[in-house]
């Protein structure tokens, strides 16, 4: 007789439907995302002209949502793994001035586009969106849903990094539409995190994972990496068990793309 199945216990694998077919069919090298637009999008020849064209031409589609991308470059630390385009700073003065760019820039942007703003997408991404208050990114985006609106059904999400992101944050975010949130994890096993710049507790996480849910977020994610120092096959599957336990709707796996000849925080890897 088949013992039930415990729904607090995790599940292997294979119970989870992923085999080793499913696995070697889909290691194989794709596109990263480091940046927006995205390293093969980079092109010669993209003028202030060019772009004021490229909105024309998208303001005769007025009945087409748009995708909307912020970027929010700041970090309090540098985590030595990371291959995004960030600025390092702990003083929160260097990093508010940014904001008011931003606001300039969608001025620009909706000027531009006079009959279409609706979107269907908006996405906060780093750098760490959450590196600013909680009263100073809702009020970057109160000036954004002002001049555009999301259409029904629209996806508002944010990256964060637990070690910075507070309840508060999520309350802010929540309360302007959000409902897609990924948490920034990559590894919980302390040897790991040492190397790698990165040290957060698994409570972190939890609670705001949690608390995140209670707020009706209906799309929480997880990111992990592979590939990072001392890590071990056993200690990432810890990882993975942990992060299931916590029941996110979805989890990212990347695996870690070492560059230090381009990267120069990497470096700081090798050495150690």
């Amino acid at each position: 007789m088949t013992e039930p199945h415990d729904a607090s216990a995790p599940l292997a694998l294979a119970d989870r439907g992923v085999t080793i077919d499913l696995i070697e069919r889909y290691d194989q090298p794709g596109p990263r995302y480091t940046s927006y637009p995205t390293a093969v999008e980079f092109a010669d020849g993209m003028t202030p002209e060019v772009y004021a064209e490229r909105l024309a031409e998208a303001n005769r589609h007025p009945d087409d949502p748009l995708s909307m991308y912020l970027h929010l470059p700041f970090c309090e630390e540098r985590c030595l793994f990371c291959g995004c385009h960030v600025i390092i700073t702990p003083h929160y003065a260097k990093a508010a001035p940014y904001l008011d760019l931003l606001r300039k820039e969608i001025d620009l942007v909706a000027d531009r586009l006079p009959d279409r703003r609706g979107f269907s997408q908006l996405h906060l991404g780093g750098g760490t969106p959450t590196y600013y208050q909680p009263d100073d990114l809702g009020a970057l985006l109160d000036y954004l849903l002002e001049r555009f609106h999301p259409v029904p059904g629209a996806e508002l999400a944010v990256e964060c990094d637990p070690r910075v992101t507070t309840v508060r944050h999520l309350d802010v975010l929540a309360a302007r539409g959000f409902n897609r949130i990924s948490f920034g994890v990559q590894d919980f096993t302390p040897q790991v995190q040492e190397a790698i710049s990165r040290i957060q507790t698994v409570e972190q996480t939890r609670q705001l994972l949690e608390h995140a849910r209670s707020l009706g977020y209906r799309g929480i994610n997880v990111d992990l990496i592979y590939g990072l120092p001392f890590q071990t096959p056993e200690t990432f599957e810890e990882s993975i068990e942990t992060v299931i336990a916590m029941r996110p709707d979805r989890a990212a796996v990347y695996s870690f793309a070492f560059v230090p000849w381009i990267k120069g925080n990497q470096k700081r890897i090798e050495e150690e």
